[in-house]
């Protein structure tokens, strides 16, 4: 047998490998807990887990206990990625490289926004720690202008997806005001959420009214930020406004942030995916490390993608786009309108968990503080989910958590230097996560790994 089929063989098999969710007891040594809430982090000490739950430290003795020693590094409660998309279960070897980055980037939880029916046993199996990856909230199948035309179909779907047990409804572009309406009102009624797009026949005086749970990638917000009396009102908005970008009026924002917070609406700006089209330089986004994970061929059509958005459009039209979604996110932030931390990967160079980094440090660009961006993917999806025993790290609390070789708060950049994972209570030290990671590279690009 050739070197490069047993290496196929191994690098298989630690894909594979359980969790084993709530399997014995970890103590985590001279750490430093990081509150995202309070913005601080406490003097080293330690943390004790048991059955996949933070506990009380005697809550281990006499027990079998294996000990991390933290070295006065920081720990921070597990980041969710609030809107990802995750591959058909019929594509197993690329579902689980998109699992495997999101853990491996100390990404505990994600919402899945484009679900399918296989999701749902995935989602099982993944708490049972049977597969290797993190808590999966997931969607249903979309609801758009083709599958849900009319409100009789609409209200099919709704029920439908509800029965079968999914978390929530995932709205696209194409939806007519009564086939919404009709939606939110069978959502309302089965109390199952709703989120994501807003179509531009609905606008987003609709969605604020229906209570959409979230809105994701701000959109219908750049409609909204036109004057009423300018020439572009009513003009096809392009890419989530970006062919408004002259006419956006930045003073509409106040208020605009006032009435999501008002109306409780959460957003999930998948602001890097954004800046990767707009303004970034191709070049550096090609050459990032996290590209490794990613072929040539589809790094290739993702530049012939951003060149064809950004071609009807000036380069000071995108930089000024850029900037008053900036000023967007800083406004809804300022006014307590809820935000979750989204990238939405793997899409247009958002390679899963790494465009999550991005997004974190793209918040802070937006005049979040680090320890404010850092709530955005603990803390508010807990709060968002109603599940106030994530996010945290207190006793009865889930043991999701990063160990970061440097401070976060200090710098948010630092949520890169990972040491280890922690999830449900089963510990991925740095070898574990290296290994796990090259393993996914090397099916990206298997040329990189060398001769037999």
């Amino acid at each position: 047998m050739s070197a490069h089929c047993i290496r196929s063989i191994l690098l298989g098999l630690l894909l594979v490998t359980s969790l084993a969710h709530g399997q014995g007891a970890v103590r985590i040594d001279d750490v430093r807990v990081v509150d995202p809430d309070a913005g601080s982090a406490s003097w080293p000490r330690s943390i004790a887990v048991l059955d996949g739950w933070i506990v009380d430290p005697d809550a281990l003795d006499g027990r079998d206990v294996r000990v991390i020693d933290g070295s006065g590094r920081w720990l921070i409660p597990g980041l969710y990625e609030m809107h990802a998309h995750v591959p058909p279960v019929a594509d197993a070897e690329r579902l689980d490289d998109v699992l495997t980055l999101f853990l491996a980037h100390g990404v505990t939880g994600i919402r899945g926004m484009l679900g399918e029916r296989g999701h749902l046993e995935l989602r099982a199996e993944l708490a049972a720690g049977q597969r290797f990856g993190p808590y999966l909230v997931t969607s249903g199948p979309s609801l758009n202008g083709t599958s849900a035309p009319d409100p009789t179909a609409a209200r099919r779907i709704v029920r439908t997806q509800a029965e079968a047990g999914y978390d929530l409804l995932k709205l696209h572009p194409g939806l007519m005001p009564s086939t919404f309406a009709a939606l939110t009102e069978a959502a309302d009624g089965l109390g199952i959420p709703y989120a994501g797009h807003v179509s531009i026949g609905v606008g987003l005086d609709r969605a604020l009214a229906a209570g959409q749970s979230t809105i994701d990638h701000l959109d219908g917000y750049a409609q909204a930020l036109v004057p009423d009396d300018h020439p572009a009102r009513g003009r096809p908005p392009g890419f989530f406004g970006m062919a408004l970008a002259e006419a956006l009026d930045a003073g509409r924002i106040p208020a605009l942030a006032d009435r999501t917070r008002a109306a409780g609406v959460w957003n999930v700006p998948t602001q890097t995916l954004i800046e990767n089209i707009a303004i970034a330089d191709l070049d550096a986004l090609a050459a990032r490390p996290a590209m490794r994970y990613v072929d040539d061929e589809t790094v290739t059509g993702w530049r012939e993608r951003i060149t064809g958005l950004r071609q009807p459009h000036s380069a000071t039209a995108l930089e000024r786009f850029v900037d008053v979604r900036r000023a967007l996110i800083r406004g809804l932030h300022t006014a307590g309108a809820g935000l979750l931390l989204g990238a939405d990967a793997p899409q247009i160079f958002n390679v899963p968990g790494d465009s999550t980094h991005h997004e974190l440090e793209l918040l802070v660009a937006a005049g979040l503080s680090p320890a404010e961006a850092l709530a955005t993917g603990t803390v508010n999806p807990a709060r968002f989910l109603g599940q106030p025993a994530r996010g945290c790290l207190r006793a009865g609390c889930v043991a999701d958590a990063v160990l970061l070789d440097a401070d976060p708060l200090a710098d948010i950049s630092n949520v890169r230097r990972i040491r280890g994972v922690l999830r449900a209570g089963s510990w991925l030290d740095r070898a574990d996560l290296d290994a796990r990671l090259d393993a996914v590279a090397a099916r990206a690009r298997p040329a990189a790994t060398g001769p037999d």
